[in-house]
């Protein structure tokens, strides 16, 4: 009769535990929503900026790259606040990883941006046009990412 006690008592403490748990991955999903969400206002101008960069002249680079230097903390932000959250459910682990991977490829486009950039107050404007013009396939790359995860993490 000892061990019937016993063995109820941890099936109990074993649907608790449970019961306790179900909470917890919705609250995690909601930490990571609201982790990406403090981002998502500059992340759309910063990510509208680089969909549409061109090599900027002599004159403008040094703006052009003030701009950039935000942008990248803006991202590195971003990507920090994402990776330190862990989505519970399905459709957040989704989210999460196509956001991470949105912010990759827009990471890159922004080094892309930069190189431009520096290659116009260089006076090379071949050269700032080819890495514009690689910037523009990289964002290309990250923009279906970032709709689709923002819609699973309803930023959007």
């Amino acid at each position: 009769m000892n061990a019937n006690v016993s063995m109820t008592r941890l099936v109990l403490l074993v649907l608790l535990g449970l019961l306790a748990l179900a909470p917890l991955a919705q609250a995690s999903d909601a930490t990571l929503e609201k982790a990406m969400k403090a981002y998502e206002k500059r992340l759309t101008n910063d990510i509208s900026y680089l969909s549409s960069f061109s090599a900027p002249s002599k004159h403008a680079a040094p703006s052009t790259l003030s701009k950039l230097s935000r942008i990248g903390s803006d991202l590195a932000g971003a990507t920090k606040a994402a990776t330190r959250q862990q989505a519970s459910t399905s459709s957040g682990r989704k989210g999460r990883t196509q956001i991470l991977a949105a912010l990759h490829d827009a990471t890159a486009a922004k080094s892309d941006a930069k190189a431009s950039a520096t290659a116009a107050r260089a006076g090379k404007t071949s050269t700032a046009k080819r890495d514009a013009k690689t910037e523009q396939s990289q964002i290309t790359k990250a923009i279906p990412l970032f709709e689709s995860g923002g819609k699973l993490l309803k930023l959007f």
